[in-house]
């Protein structure tokens, strides 16, 4: 409601930004770069809806803490809502894009709906406490180190580009295949290639890696927040 406030479109304005962006990137590489990959928009979709929520979620932690100081001297809460909101915004604007443009693809690709496809929520789950947990670190790392927020900036640009969202696995080395894995949200952008795109279970490899990011990162930022928590006011 906040974001959408006074605006004609409202919540059209969520699914005009991947749209256009979707537009862009298929002028530029179906018809100047000559890429022949098959349903290309629908594959582009996938990654791009689901890089959005992360980035969107990562610019919005690095505030969480430094941009509610008044909040922090004057009332006392959990802290850890702060980070948990970010996430939790962005992850709705996230469900409603995967709503309307989801469904749309598969009808206009005729992708039939199969049991794979449940794996989905599985993997929604994974990457929102991975999320979740880099945004509690970063919220935390912000608070204490404020070239911490130009910093996420840079780093989603150059992730972005690591991330197969725009080209196929395929088309990388096969001596970097394994370790582009190991991008920060590769499993989860890969895992949903594969229920979605390739029709296929995503690998033991993509399991474990997405699995072992989500446990961990959460854990590890849950732990560095708290143990900042008290603190905050004198940062901010």
């Amino acid at each position: 409601k906040l974001k959408y406030q006074r605006s004609i479109l409202g919540f059209a304005w969520s699914l005009l930004n991947p749209l256009i962006m979707i537009g862009v990137y298929t002028m530029a590489f179906t018809y100047v770069m000559k890429v022949q990959t098959p349903r290309f928009v629908f594959f582009i979709l996938i990654g791009l809806l689901s890089w959005t929520f992360f980035s969107g979620a990562m610019s919005s932690a690095t505030e969480a803490v430094t941009g509610s100081g008044s909040l922090l001297r004057s009332v006392v809460f959990p802290r850890v809502v702060l980070p948990f909101a970010t996430v939790l915004f962005a992850l709705a604007q996230y469900l409603l894009t995967v709503l309307v443009f989801l469904p749309l693809m598969l009808v206009v690709y005729q992708v039939p709906v199969e049991p794979r496809m449940l794996l989905f929520p599985v993997f929604l789950v994974l990457q929102v406490l991975f999320i979740a947990g880099l945004s509690l670190a970063l919220a935390t790392a912000t608070a204490v180190f404020r070239d911490v927020k130009h910093l996420v900036e840079v780093g989603l640009g150059m992730g972005f580009w690591a991330t197969p969202i725009i080209y196929e696995p395929t088309m990388v080395p096969e001596q970097f295949r394994q370790l582009m894995l190991l991008g920060p949200m590769t499993p989860f952008i890969r895992a949903y290639q594969d229920i979605f795109y390739y029709g296929v279970v995503p690998e033991l490899a993509i399991w474990v890696v997405a699995g072992v990011y989500a446990a961990g990162m959460f854990i590890c930022g849950l732990s560095v927040f708290l143990a900042y928590e008290d603190r905050f006011t004198e940062f901010v």
